[in-house]
């Protein structure tokens, strides 16, 4: 009796000793629970966001049918394991604005979360001056300012989406308040010179999973659209399967989207969250695991540029090494 009083007593110790030592870390206490809600609480719709969509008129180099997207992702900013090289990126996105093949020109930036390494109010606008040097170098070679200007948001855009770090210590809330375009899941579309062109979703799978009304959401919303389509998570959806502790795991789920993006003219898929940069072809859509800018572990610090050919209907990748 006694000893099972003693092996209580240590157990009822290391379970405060382990609260104790969650709490006080970067994540949080329950920080491996994700968040403070779920996805069918915060995201059960897309939000339409077509009037928050790139406008392309008004940059000095006017796009052809083809045009480029920056996607960085993981910056984990609050984290001290690592740096993200940014005196290496910087110099490289000075240069690929004074590309001479305008294609090759990024018109707008996506950012595939794990934007906060702990989910801190501190870390996203740390985060927020990274990205105004992004859109003041931007903005000199699109749009000839001088400098971030009140219009810099709305002419060239870094949409983001949430990561799992990034609901830690409560952080819904700060990604709201702080990171464009203030939503957790939207989509939006961009038809040009008189005919359709890409659409593009951003889905919310923070927590691992899309939930089900944001599943079902987005089955008719893709239905109805027969634009050629991008879709952006954080978790990779499946990518082959060769990386089975970080892709979505309920095997229903997985399956219903990876047929959703097979029947409704999805061309490419964009993921983060592994820190590794890996992809899949299914045919009739790509799937494509960018790696960390920040990490090194599994793969080189990177950022990719993706091409669309609006004619033609496809996409290609570029992976940018740091």
């Amino acid at each position: 009796m006694k000893s099972i009083l003693k092996l209580i007593k240590i157990f009822s110790l290391t379970c405060v000793a382990v609260f104790c030592l969650l709490s006080c870390s970067n994540y949080g206490f329950f920080w491996g629970l994700f968040g403070e809600d779920d996805v069918d609480e915060r995201s059960a719709y897309l939000t339409d966001k077509q009037g928050e969509s790139p406008d392309f008129e008004s940059q000095k180099i006017q796009a052809s049918e083809s045009y480029s997207v920056l996607v960085m992702t993981d910056l984990h900013f609050g984290a001290s394991r690592e740096s993200i090289a940014e005196t290496a990126f910087f110099d490289w996105l000075e240069r690929r604005m004074q590309e001479k093949d305008s294609v090759k020109i990024p018109r707008f930036a996506v950012n595939l979360g794990d934007t906060a390494d702990g989910g801190h109010d501190s870390e996203y606008k740390e985060y927020l001056q990274f990205e105004k040097k992004i859109k003041t170098i931007a903005g000199k070679y699109l749009y000839g300012e001088n400098g971030e200007t009140k219009d810099s948001e709305r002419k060239f855009k870094v949409y983001s989406i949430l990561g799992n770090h990034d609901l830690y210590n409560n952080g819904v809330t700060g990604f709201m308040d702080f990171i464009y375009p203030y939503n957790s899941s939207y989509y939006f579309h961009i038809d040009r010179n008189g005919s359709q062109g890409f659409s593009y979703y951003f889905l919310d799978t923070a927590n691992g999973t899309t939930g089900t009304t944001q599943l079902d959401d987005f089955k008719t919303k893709i239905e109805a659209d027969s634009r050629p389509k991008i879709v952006f998570t954080h978790y990779p959806v499946y990518a082959g399967g060769t990386d089975m502790f970080m892709i979505l795991q309920n095997t229903l789920e997985r399956n219903t989207l990876l047929t959703y993006f097979a029947e409704n003219n999805v061309k490419q898929v964009y993921e983060g969250h592994a820190h590794a940069n890996y992809g899949f072809d299914f045919g009739k859509f790509r799937e494509d695991v960018i790696g960390s800018l920040r990490f090194s572990g599994r793969a080189k610090k990177q950022c990719a540029v993706f091409t669309v050919n609006e004619s033609k209907g496809t996409v290609s990748t570029e992976i940018i090494e740091f």
